[in-house]
C-alpha cells in the first residue's frame, strides 16, 4: 500500500516570480527547516503561458502527520513571510495523503 503525503504549492498566473530567487535562497530555507520534520525532497514546475498557474512546487512527506507538525511548526511564519521578497502572489497549499503510485 502506497504511503506518504504531497503538498503542492501554486502561485498564480500573472503575478511578479523571481525563479532564481526561488531556487537559490526560498526553497533551501523551505528543506533547511522543514527537511528535519519530514520533507524528503521538492521538484519546481514553472508552466507555459497558457497554463492557468504561473508555478508549482511540490514537496514530498513521509506521511500528512509530518506535514502537519511542520506547518503548525515555529519556522513555518519564516517560510511564508519570505513570499514578498520573490511574488507578489498568494500561493495556494494543498496537501494529501498518496493513495496510489507506480
Amino acid at each position: 500500500m502506497p504511503s506518504g503525503a504531497t503538498t503542492t504549492v501554486l502561485y498564480p498566473k500573472g503575478c511578479k516570480f523571481d525563479m532564481n530567487y526561488y531556487l537559490t535562497s526560498h526553497m533551501p530555507l523551505v528543506k533547511k527547516h522543514w527537511g528535519p520534520a519530514g520533507l524528503k525532497s521538492y521538484k519546481v514546475i514553472q508552466f507555459p503561458d497558457d497554463a492557468d498557474y504561473s508555478v508549482q512546487a511540490t514537496l514530498e512527506w513521509g506521511s500528512k502527520a509530518e506535514f502537519d507538525k511542520a506547518a503548525g511548526g515555529e519556522h513555518t511564519a519564516e517560510i511564508m513571510g519570505d513570499v514578498p521578497n520573490f511574488s507578489d502572489g498568494k500561493p495556494i497549499l494543498i496537501t494529501g495523503e498518496v493513495t496510489g503510485s507506480d
